[in-house]
């Protein structure tokens, strides 16, 4: 399936395109190995992510040019509750097209964009988890789960 060999290359872009691209060669290469062992921990150690926190209070700010496709996945998935069909297949591709355009498009630094990612690096993997589920029992609790990540991202996020 051409997906899932497509979001670990969107995992990557995000890890390494999001970086300012004012960073000399040598701060990208210390921040590019500090990062891909975040990223092997992150995929291992689900349980000891860091808690996403607010900003002084308040939701942190996602910026346009990425907030769209975010709340293009959250339309898609709460509209898909309504549906006779559950293809979820179609809602798979779905998450996957709008994840792809999301992480190509990050230009958010600073803490904010650290947070978001505390929330979006575990939601990639939830979707990597759907293209690869057969079981209408496994695909049925991904979705739930889609459904539970999203109370969480408006609770932080605006």
């Amino acid at each position: 399936m051409k997906i899932k060999f497509i979001l670990p290359l969107t995992l990557s872009v995000i890890i390494f395109g999001c970086s300012s691209p004012s960073e000399n060669t040598e701060d990208v290469a210390t921040h590019e190995t500090e990062t891909s062992i975040e990223i092997t921990e992150t995929e291992h150690h689900h349980e000891e992510l860091e808690a996403i926190v607010l900003d002084n209070g308040n939701k942190w700010k996602v910026v346009e040019t990425m907030i769209v496709y975010i709340r293009n996945i959250e339309k898609a998935v709460n509209s898909f509750e309504g549906t006779e069909s559950k293809d979820y297949t179609a809602l798979a591709k779905t998450i996957d097209e709008n994840l792809i355009e999301l992480t190509s498009s990050c230009t958010m630094e600073g803490q904010a964009h650290d947070e978001l990612h505390k929330w979006l690096v575990p939601f990639i993997e939830l979707s990597e988890q759907f293209d690869v589920a057969t079981e209408l029992t496994e695909q049925e609790r991904i979705y739930n789960d889609f459904k539970t990540a999203f109370v969480e991202f408006n609770t932080y996020f605006e």
